[in-house]
């Protein structure tokens, strides 16, 4: 550690320790990377001196520490031992549900009109529980056949939204993190979530990006009211299951159909939202542009979203798998244009994705470089060895283009998930 006084800080050194403590400021987490002139101006005004971690930091302010004992066997120096990144914390502490909620909207920045992730990711994960719980309430009535109410649902799915224009990559992961292993609802979560970070990239006025995000949570309820052994069966279903699996859209009509909360939209994408533009859709068969482009994001969303699911009857497609076959169906199933579009949100590496880097380290994208799509931000999972870093640490790829061996950092290509037989979820979910 350097101290170094609050006058002479720069864009780039990383803020391990105050002169004063934490809770007595404004800033979320305990260490953080200065990456704007108004968190000096922050610090200015409530320190005297901070303590700066060179081994965290960037650009010129890094120091790599190097212990001649850990150096391994390429010769490369290793870094010492340290805390988990914050995004390892943090996503422990999201997926325990134990982050509480957070009395501070994270800000947002002017260099990239995004929070941080990290902060994001604190603040917005009650907001997620919230649509949790709502959706279960939800479909304990429809099971119980009592009064549906679909204003808390709009509420929540409004709050998300607001995540979503703040970091939409923040909820991206929330969805992943918040999962529980029942499909039905981790699907509705995927789908509603999806739909409105596309939204967003698309420039849909707000109340559009809500209408999508009730339709998500809710448009496949009429499949409660389906056999069980229809909705678990691992192999094909006979054409009278097919066709009772298909009623489902109706069912969902009937059940959200009048009721309070729902927007004018909503009750349009649930009943198109399996309809096809080649007209092999149901129920109505509708083609090309008589299905309307909210219920063909819904459409769209809702495939891709189960194809990176694991099924009874299949293992997940990675996303960049599930990606390739939106590909295949673009121009069949879905217009060229959208599929063009989605491939241009989520990126060439979709946040989640395995990545082996020149330097022979492998990493897990956190989450995306709107500016230099092929640098995202990365947390490396393997040394270049490919033994595993028992003390991973995060990369902007962009921010720190010089690798361990003193070439500019690069990305080589995708990995499958359990690419050398890790799970990058062991790393932020034990």
């Amino acid at each position: 550690m350097t101290p170094v006084s609050t006058r002479d800080l720069k864009v780039g050194m990383f803020v391990a320790e105050l002169d004063r403590p934490w809770l007595e400021t404004p800033f979320l987490l305990q260490g953080f990377l200065i990456e704007e002139q108004s968190q000096i101006e922050h610090l200015q005004a409530l320190c005297q001196t901070v303590q700066i971690d060179r081994g965290k930091s960037v650009g010129d302010f890094f120091t790599a520490r190097v212990h001649e004992k850990d150096a391994p066997l390429a010769g490369l120096p290793r870094p010492e031992k340290r805390d988990p990144p914050d995004f390892v914390r943090i996503a422990r502490a999201v997926r325990r549900g134990g982050t509480g909620r957070r009395s501070r909207m994270p800000s947002v920045r002017s260099r990239d009109e995004l929070s941080l992730l990290e902060e994001e990711l604190l603040y917005s994960a009650p907001v997620i529980e919230d649509v949790q719980t709502s959706l279960r309430a939800l479909t304990a009535s429809v099971q119980a056949d009592t009064a549906l109410d679909l204003s808390e649902v709009s509420k929540n799915v409004a709050e998300v939204a607001e995540g979503v224009a703040r970091n939409p990559e923040a909820m991206l992961w929330l969805a992943r993190l918040k999962s529980t292993d029942e499909y039905s609802y981790d699907h509705a979560l995927d789908v509603s979530v999806h739909l409105m970070v596309f939204a967003r990239f698309l420039g849909l006025p707000r109340e559009q990006v809500e209408a999508l995000g009730v339709a998500g949570l809710v448009q496949d309820l009429g499949k409660t009211q389906l056999p069980r052994e229809i909705l678990a069966k691992p192999g094909p279903l006979t054409p009278e299951e097919l066709r009772q699996a298909r009623y489902h859209v109706v069912n969902s009509l009937r059940i959200v159909a009048s009721k309070p909360g729902l927007h004018p939209d909503t009750l349009e994408i649930i009943g198109r939202h399996h309809e096809r533009i080649d007209g092999s859709g149901y129920p109505l068969r509708l083609k090309g542009p008589d299905i309307g482009l909210l219920p063909e994001l819904a459409g769209l969303m809702d495939t891709y979203c189960a194809m990176i699911r694991e099924r009874s009857y299949r293992r997940p497609l990675s996303s960049q798998q599930a990606i390739a076959e939106l590909i295949r169906l673009r121009g069949d199933k879905f217009r060229d244009t959208l599929v063009d579009q989605f491939v241009q949100c989520m990126g060439l590496y979709p946040i989640g994705t395995l990545v082996e880097l020149n330097s022979g380290e492998v990493a897990v994208v956190l989450q995306q470089n709107q500016i230099r799509r092929l640098q995202p931000k990365v947390m490396v999972l393997l040394a270049p060895d490919k033994s595993v870093e028992r003390y991973p640490r995060t990369l902007d790829l962009m921010l720190e283009p010089v690798g361990p061996t003193g070439e500019p950092y690069r990305i080589l290509g995708a990995l499958p998930d359990d690419a050398y037989g890790i799970d990058p979820a062991e790393f932020y979910l034990a």
